[in-house]
């Protein structure tokens, strides 16, 4: 005699398994996100934290990658060197100055643009695969009187 599961049951199993392969990370596949900052005039910058944040799928994310003595970053999301999920991402230049200068007041080789999303004008979309991104950053603006 073959046994059958009760009717609540055959609807259960499907959807508990569809939310145990969800929270699994299976459809939060990261991609490799890097490149080089450099000064207009070429020259890399040669401290920095690049920091991108979007809302890919509705969820907010914060990748980030220290700007290496090179000009060059890699990102990471949740460990270092994971990558990053696909989206649109505006993304800001922290210099990484740990002194206790507010930013606005520090001495940059950059524009005070790029400390934030909101100002800087960068803006990228990680798809899967590979993505480089070189960053090219105004050197700041001379006050004119």
């Amino acid at each position: 005699m073959r046994r059958t599961l009760p009717s609540s049951r055959r609807v259960l199993l499907p959807v508990t398994l569809l939310l145990a392969l969800g929270t699994s990370g299976c459809g939060n596949k990261l991609y490799p996100v890097r490149g080089t900052v450099t000064l207009e005039d070429g020259t890399p910058l040669t401290r920095g934290m690049v920091i991108f944040e979007g809302t890919p799928e509705g969820v907010k994310v914060m990748a980030r990658g220290e700007v290496k003595a090179d000009g060059s970053y890699q990102l990471s999301t949740h460990k270092p060197g994971d990558g990053v999920p696909p989206g649109k991402y505006r993304v800001q230049i922290n210099p990484m100055d740990l002194s206790e200068v507010p930013d606005e007041k520090k001495t940059l080789s950059f524009n005070l643009k790029y400390l934030s999303v909101e100002t800087s004008g960068l803006e990228y979309e990680v798809k899967p695969g590979l993505n480089e991104f070189p960053i090219k950053l105004d050197r700041p603006r001379k006050d004119r009187r």
